[in-house]
């Protein structure tokens, strides 16, 4: 529980801090597709991969890629934003923290049911 508090609470820190540096102004939309990014790598890369072991890495890489790829052609071709590095990167900070927090999640999950 420690360690999954604390990756959540520096996920938070950093994310702010990412706001203001990158992208400098709050925007629901760009949230939303962020938040999409996080769930991704929190379902897929964390738990299915990481802690389930259902899935290969190597899988779960490609099938990661498949859907941001297609959200980012999405945004591009809808003009919400345009392609940037700074962008890309938050959507790499976003997969990288939902993963942690996923894996941790569920060992966490798992520990809570096995201890009662």
């Amino acid at each position: 529980m420690k360690m999954l508090s604390f990756v959540i609470l520096v996920g938070f820190v950093l994310l702010y801090f990412l706001n203001i540096a990158l992208l400098k102004t709050p925007d629901i939309n760009w949230l939303t597709h962020s938040w999409l990014r996080f769930l991704v790598g929190f379902l897929i890369i964390g738990i299915l991969s990481f802690y389930a072991h259902a899935i290969t890495f190597k899988k779960a890489i490609v099938l990661t890629l498949l859907i941001d790829v297609a959200n980012y052609f999405y945004d591009y071709s809808s003009s919400a934003y345009r392609m940037q590095l700074e962008i890309i990167l938050y959507g790499i900070f976003m997969l990288t923290w939902g993963s942690l927090v996923g894996y941790l999640t569920a060992k966490w999950l798992k520990n809570r049911i096995v201890n009662n």
